[in-house]
């Protein structure tokens, strides 16, 4: 009888340990999740700002406090003619990952 005790004794207090390990792992759970999603609306918040900065208006707005400004003494216009004043979007331009090599001509 003493022995039925004693098993149901330790099988109550290894439920418990159990029982307290599992909450702790929960906390955690809970706190990583509330750090995920204080990373997402980070995350968020930098690509709208990022996105009002890429916006014409703010282009701008950079551009002029820079000193640049537009450049309405001559038009560039990208056509797919070689008419004058136009250039087609590859003039002058090397393919990605490769460069000009000086005296051969490519």
């Amino acid at each position: 009888m003493l022995l039925v005790v004693g098993l149901l004794c330790g099988g109550l207090i290894s439920l418990l340990l159990l029982n307290i390990v599992l909450a702790q792992d929960s906390y955690k759970v809970n706190e990583l999740r509330s750090a995920n999603d204080q990373l997402r609306q980070k995350k968020e918040e930098l690509k709208n700002a990022n996105m009002r900065l890429e916006m014409p208006g703010a282009l701008s707005d950079s551009s002029a406090k820079q000193g640049q400004g537009p450049d309405w003494d001559e038009a560039n216009v990208i056509t797919s003619d070689r008419s004058a004043n136009s250039r087609a979007a590859s003039d002058g331009q090397t393919p990605a990952g490769q460069e000009r090599v000086p005296g051969t001509g490519r």
